[in-house]
């Protein structure tokens, strides 16, 4: 570590808290993950039977127009 003059002693430390810094963010992006990861299960949809099989045509049907057009 000539280039930022510290003693042996210096650069020891100095390479600790580097690498202490790096778990750490390794750490947190891996909490991070698993939480979007959650979320993202969490999200998905099942079909609920109290619904009629015909629930997603009614939607269907609001995007088009009277007169045979999409709007």
């Amino acid at each position: 570590m000539n280039e930022l003059d510290l003693t042996n002693t210096q650069s020891v430390i100095f390479m600790v808290v580097l690498i202490g810094l790096l778990l750490y963010l390794n750490y947190r992006d891996r909490k991070k993950s698993a939480q979007m990861e959650r979320e993202n299960t969490q999200a998905i949809e099942t079909p609920n039977r109290d619904l009629t099989p015909d629930y997603g045509r009614y939607i269907q049907l609001t995007g088009i127009n009277v007169w045979g057009g999409i709007e």
